[in-house]
This record gives structure tokens, sequence and C-alpha cells, in this order.
């Protein structure tokens, strides 16, 4: 499964690698076209059992064919260890790896906090005008909840960082298994599958990274 695919990304990897001899392509100073060593299906296997979850399978043969994690779209790929662990929600919520990828990814379509912020914030601003530390404070983490609630970061793999504080990610468990997404809050931009490869579908993991080498590739054509 994946054979044909697997062998066009190899090649493809290379041909870009010769291409940009001198790292012209955004975030290749960083990952410098290096893949860390592959896991073997034993290494996955230990993964899948521990956290109780299986990884798509295209995602499963491009780390234990292909590399797991470096050289890659944007600031590159990170290992299987680091984009199962979400560290920040981790640290305030104190759920472990395993409960964060067990839960289902809760969204199938686009995201936008900001759309149920509105009257949220007109009322933020009244209890300023007014005065009201306490309300104010009060409706203020009912904000952050909304936006940072820790449901967001269930069923997925943070594969890869664009910069600005987004993140792409895996969706690893619920109905959008096997498909990359954009986490944007930093920005206001919401969660929504990744269109940063100006893309229109929906995207599987070697799909986006091999749109990815064709995008850099023609850069220099």
């Amino acid at each position: 499964m994946y054979t044909e695919q697997i062998k066009r990304i190899k090649d493809k990897i290379s041909q870009l690698e010769d291409l940009d001899q001198d790292l012209e392509v955004f975030g290749a100073d960083t990952h410098e076209y290096t893949l860390n060593p592959v896991l073997d299906e034993k290494e996955v296997s230990k993964f899948e059992q521990e956290h109780k979850v299986t990884l798509p399978k295209d995602y499963v043969a491009f780390i234990t064919q292909i590399g797991n994690g470096g050289v890659g779209p944007f600031y590159g790929l990170q290992t299987l260890a680091e984009a199962s662990i979400n560290e920040e929600e981790m640290l305030v919520m104190g759920n472990s790896t395993s409960a964060l990828l067990q839960k289902p990814f809760p969204h199938t379509t686009a995201w936008n906090p900001l759309e149920q912020l509105g009257a949220l914030d007109d009322k933020i601003a009244d209890a300023y005008d007014k005065g009201d530390e306490e309300l104010e404070e009060e409706l203020y983490e009912e904000r952050l909840e909304i936006i940072g609630g820790e449901e967001h970061d269930y069923g997925r793999l943070n594969l890869c960082d664009y910069g600005c504080g987004i993140t792409l990610f895996l969706v690893v468990t619920g109905e959008q298994k096997g498909i990359m997404w954009t986490d944007d809050r930093m920005n206001d931009g919401g969660l929504y599958p990744s269109i940063e490869l100006e893309n229109t579908a929906n995207l599987s993991f070697l799909d986006w990274y091999e749109l990815w080498l064709d995008n850099s590739i023609a850069e220099f054509e």
C-alpha cells in the first residue's frame, strides 16, 4: 500500500534538495533537507498500543519508509513523539498524551470562535466601562475557555510549525481522521482543513506532503 506514492515522494525530496542548494524554499534553512531515521513497525505498534489509537496508514507508511520527521512543509515535520505531545494543554489541564489522542477531534468543518464571541466581547467591554473588575475577569475567563477549550486538542498530531503561532496537524481520531488541519486560533483564524498549499480539497497526509514537494519544485521551473 502506498508503494508508488512513497517512491515518488522519495524521488521528489532528492530532486528538491538538488534544486535548492541555497535553501531558498521557506523553512529549508531549518530542516536542511534532513530526514530523521525511520521507525520500524514494532515501534509504531508499541506507540499505538500504549496510546490506544490507530494512526492513519499513509502517515505510518511515511514514518516507517521515508523518515520520522525532518524535511517537510514550512519548518519541517515533528517526530511522532514530538507531534503527539501538546505541552501547553497538558500543563494547563493535566491531561496525558493518551487522553488527548484517544478522544475524537470534535470538528468536521471550519470553526472560528470569533463567530461566538461578539456578544461576549460586548459584555466584557461593558463591565470594563462600569469598572466591574470581578465580572470582567469572569467573562474573560469564559472567553478563554471558548477559544482554548481542551476539546480542540483532542485526536491530533501537531506535525508542522507554519510560523506566527500557526500549527498544522493530522487528525488521528474522529470523523476527520487522516485529514490535515490548521490551528490558527492564535491569530483569530480558528481551526480549518489545511489550505496553505493553495489546495481546495481536504488532503490526506501523503497528498499534503507531495503537494508541498510539487509546489516547491515548481518554484525552480
